[in-house]
């Protein structure tokens, strides 16, 4: 009998552990629980109720990650292979500089896909996480390298979708141009379609630091007199700064010896680089802080943009004109880019439609205003018309469309003949289509696939980095098939 109790007792205590290890498991793959906690007494047992003999291996964690993050990828590659809609994807490269490990220094590529599920919510799911550079040796996947767009069609059709993407949208250089007709080439072979986006946070982030570079030298002099450390990855933060140094130069409050404190007329320079960026500022502020960010709501703020260049330009000086022209020319050519998909985005949302695009071009001197908005309009019943053909009505939807529009009038039609609903706070257009899905079916699975787009990269405050953004310090050390687990498997929960 004392034998069998202690062999049930030793049973117990495996299951119990075995249990341990499946919560930690879970833990760190949902949760955002650095790894390196499960090798420290005290924080492991900070995070859970666990035994209180537990105290796994580093081994033993990895395998059952490996495990939890398995089935869950499982789970998550039906929910794509069952989806009946198309998947915009996004390519964003984060950088690990570390100053104690040289080892972890690198660059990062985090593929995510982007949809609105049947519930009308918008997914995010990270793909694939895997380090494509390294400066020294470090945890990089080297079969990586072989592949001219970093692996990601490999990962595409692993996840059973390359038939399903329809956008990618990622920063504007040359290494991600060549990605990206790369990509398109391969898509196209199979009769697919793929728009090019250009990230919005990146062109305005870019604008911003073409101006502090007009005045990087006269910034370094501020820093010094101020001992600023204006250097920061956030342009905000570096104008604000500017900001303060200027307002007590304003005032007379200046330190430091003469041939080091700006000259009247270098004080003269950063002040208008203020005003101009101060205004660039409020209108990142309404975009990138607004509650429901989708494709709809970025044309009606970037508008304002060219109308605040060409105010401040007119009241500036000779130096502030130049730094006005040259930010001026990137957003035209982003404006020239990407005007047809914010525009389409627009029109999708009830309080805008075209309506709003037509005012927008009532209010340009511009004889080929009209012409414009034809072609946003031609181009939005040219993209329903593929719908209509792709997802015919079934009997029960075609019933309840003719009870209630025209038999001669589309979803579309009817749509933008209706009156526009007033600009509510915190409007979601999401919340307004999964309601006016039963009255215009056809329309709402175009609404699906368009406001699912990521138009910028990020949102908020990291919006606003002119470096890229960091990596995170807790997993990149972590061997690459467990950081890929857990950076996927946290954007799954």
């Amino acid at each position: 009998m004392a034998g069998d109790t202690k062999g049930n007792e030793e049973v117990v205590l495996e299951d119990d552990q075995q249990s341990d290890l499946r919560t930690l498991a879970e833990l760190l793959c949902f949760e955002e629980v650095p790894p390196k906690w499960t090798q420290d007494f005290d924080s492991l047992h900070s995070i859970g109720k666990f035994s209180p003999l537990f105290m796994p291996s580093f081994n033993e964690v990895e395998t059952e990650c490996m495990e939890v993050f398995e089935k869950k990828k499982m789970e998550t590659k039906k929910i794509l292979g069952n989806f009946d809609g198309q998947i915009s994807l996004s390519v964003d490269i984060l950088r690990c500089e570390s100053y104690f490990d040289p080892s972890c220094c690198g660059d990062y590529l985090c593929l995510s896909a982007h949809f609105i599920d049947e519930n009308w919510e918008l997914k995010k799911w990270v793909l694939q996480f895997s380090c494509i550079s390294v400066s020294v040796s470090g945890p990089s996947d080297d079969s990586l390298h072989k592949y001219e767009d970093w692996g990601i069609l490999r990962t595409l059709e692993d996840w059973g979708i390359e038939n399903k993407i329809s956008a990618l949208t990622l920063k504007n250089d040359n290494c991600n141009n060549e990605l990206v007709e790369f990509v398109k080439r391969r898509i196209q072979e199979n009769n697919g379609k793929l728009l090019r986006v250009y990230c919005c946070a990146e062109m305005i982030s870019v604008m911003v630091q073409d101006a502090f570079d007009k005045i990087e030298d006269i910034a370094h002099k501020v820093r010094q007199v101020y001992n600023f450390n204006i250097d920061y990855p956030f342009w905000f933060l570096k104008l604000a700064y500017l900001q303060i140094a200027v307002k007590s130069w304003s005032t007379k409050d200046v330190l430091g010896s003469n041939d080091v404190v700006p000259s009247p007329e270098e004080w003269k320079k950063v002040e208008g680089v203020c005003k101009i960026l101060e205004n660039i500022n409020e209108v990142s502020d309404t975009l990138f802080y607004t509650t429901h960010l989708t494709p709809n709501v970025y044309l009606c703020h970037l508008h304002w943009l060219p109308k605040i260049l060409a105010k401040v330009s007119i009241d500036s000086d000779s130096f502030n004109r130049i730094v006005v022209d040259d930010m001026s020319k990137k957003f035209d050519k982003y404006w020239e880019d990407m005007f047809l998909l914010l525009a389409i985005s627009a029109a999708l949302d009830p309080r805008l439609k075209m309506r709003y695009i037509e005012f927008l071009f009532s209010k340009v001197k511009d004889r080929n205003g009209n012409s414009q908005v034809a072609v946003v309009l031609g181009a939005i019943h040219k993209l329903f018309d593929e719908y209509v053909v792709r997802f015919p009505l079934q009997d029960y939807q075609q019933f309840i469309h003719l009870n209630d529009h025209s038999k001669e009038k589309s979803d579309l039609d009817c749509y933008l003949e209706q009156p526009v609903l007033r600009n509510g706070k915190n409007f979601n257009a999401l919340a307004w289509w999964r309601i006016a899905g039963i009255e215009y079916p056809t329309l709402s699975r175009m609404a699906r696939d368009f406001l699912a787009i990521p138009v910028s990269l990020a949102s908020k405050i990291d919006a606003y980095y002119t470096v890229p953004k960091p990596a995170d310090d807790h997993l990149v050390w972590l061997k690459p098939d467990l950081m890929n687990a857990l950076m996927c498997t946290r954007s799954w929960v």
